[in-house]
């Protein structure tokens, strides 16, 4: 498994470099690769969300938060620099099934909170919840010859700008297709007694992988890669409040 750990400064450069890495895989110019990365402070929607849905867009301008779409289905995040992602990118022969995607990524999750001393378990296919609140979600992208999933960690976040920014789906509690954990986010660091660090979780991120995949190979986005992700970020970006 190669492991890239680079974050872009551009939030929407770093959500469009998701998904020139799944090109790369599909193509065979890379091998099955993991992505470890940080984002700007920002909010990302899945790719059949309309901008305004799930986003309190007003309010999303008026703290300076871009909204971008992502390769991958789900509802919107809230992205800074409290909360790391994780990628996983895979070749195929042919589609996955999503359940079997959604057990990878969120197997991974738990051995990450596994090696940090912290019991957590799923919900609704693909959130991670600890103590009844939500630490993780994910989504995936499913393309002929390769897939992608990823996985979002709650670690240090501003959950209070996450709460005002997320409408919460309660319609969907109500009619019992989510738990209500799936609107109720808390970071790591507050709902566990240790004093749990970014690098803490990066650290265990390293080590779930290698459990997982075996021996992990650095690799680097190469300048092609770079390119290609920087022209596409401008198709990404929904809700710019610097151009409004």
């Amino acid at each position: 498994m190669e492991v890239v750990e680079y974050s872009h400064p551009n939030p929407a450069v770093n959500v469009a470099l998701e998904e020139v890495i799944l090109e790369s895989v599909r193509r065979g110019l890379r091998g099955p690769t993991a992505r470890i990365w940080i984002n700007p402070p920002s909010i990302v929607i899945g790719y059949t969300l309309r901008s305004c849905e799930e986003v309190d867009c007003p309010e999303a301008v008026r703290l300076g938060l871009p909204i971008l779409r992502r390769v991958s289905g789900g509802g919107a995040v809230y992205h800074d620099y409290g909360n790391i992602n994780v990628t996983v990118v895979k070749p195929s022969g042919a589609y996955e099934m999503l359940d079997e995607v959604y057990r990878e990524i969120t197997g991974l999750v738990l051995r990450i909170l596994e090696r940090l001393g912290v019991k957590g378990w799923v919900e609704n296919l693909n959130d991670v919840v600890v103590r009844g609140y939500k630490v993780s979600g994910s989504a995936a992208a499913l393309r002929p010859g390769g897939y992608l999933v990823h996985a979002t960690l709650l670690v240090a976040s501003n959950i209070e700008v996450l709460r005002r920014v997320i409408k919460p789906r309660m319609d969907r509690v109500a009619r019992g297709e989510v738990t209500p954990a799936k609107y109720n986010p808390a970071n790591l660091r507050d709902i566990c007694a240790m004093n749990i660090t970014l690098g803490d979780v990066l650290e265990a991120t390293r080590g779930a992988l290698e459990d997982t995949y075996g021996p992990l190979t650095g690799s680097r986005v190469t300048r092609a890669e770079l390119e290609h992700a920087m022209v596409l970020s401008k198709s990404k970006v929904l809700v710019s409040p610097q151009q409004l």
